[in-house]
């Protein structure tokens, strides 16, 4: 049985699940599918319409680090940001220096086999407090962990950028008639589960199918 996994490189829930979905891969022969998406800034700017420091994400902010204090996981305001949006007034930038090749980059790096793997390591640096993550010394780094070469995977994704670019869109295809939009989403046997707090309710549905021991 198959486990779809919705993942953004922006979403810092997405990052804080990585560890729970790993453990499942690697320690109980779940078959877990990486399905890369888009951030909604990319996908559905108009949602952060409005939306401000004061009004949005102070509240998330403070909910981010509360779940990563519990889950002993290091937790940092990204820098850079992912995604360059005005913090005062939700607008997300025209030009977008990193997200693009990031979720390009870690597309390849589920063709080549780690993708899950591959969006730990740069989960950890966006997230975890690593200053100028998108630098060639600290990317480089994170492929190394997953057996891969930094400079080789950016020619791949060069190649086969648009190619890439479908398989993404397909996976926002596929989000949407799971009946979701949002990430981290865990979908198993058409039950969606959305969050990284429903991690728990998700392991109980796999236990109740002997998916996994109690």
């Amino acid at each position: 049985m198959k486990v779809d996994f919705y993942f953004s490189y922006r979403s810092p829930y997405s990052y804080l699940i990585l560890p729970r979905v790993l453990d499942l891969k690697n320690n109980h022969n779940i078959d877990i599918e990486f399905k890369l998406v888009y951030p909604l800034a990319i996908r559905e700017p108009s949602f952060f319409k409005g939306k401000n420091f004061l009004t949005y994400f102070f509240y998330k902010m403070i909910d981010m680090r509360s779940v990563a204090k519990k889950l002993d996981m290091p937790f940092s305001t990204p820098n850079p940001d992912p995604i360059t949006q005005s913090y005062l007034t939700g607008k997300i930038h025209t030009n977008q220096p990193y997200i693009y090749d990031l979720c390009h980059l870690g597309q390849q790096g589920h063709n080549e086999g780690v993708g899950i793997e591959l969006a730990y390591e740069l989960s950890s640096m966006i997230f975890g407090g690593t200053k100028n993550w998108h630098e060639k010394e600290n990317m480089s780094k994170a492929c190394s962990k997953v057996g891969l070469d930094y400079s080789s995977l950016k020619s791949k994704v060069k190649e086969n950028e648009a190619q890439l670019i479908k398989q993404i869109e397909q996976n926002q295809n596929d989000q949407k008639l799971a009946g979701h939009h949002g990430v981290p989403l865990l979908v198993y046997e058409n039950q969606a589960f959305f969050g990284q707090d429903r991690f728990d309710d998700f392991k109980k549905v796999l236990v109740k199918n002997g998916l996994l021991a109690g």
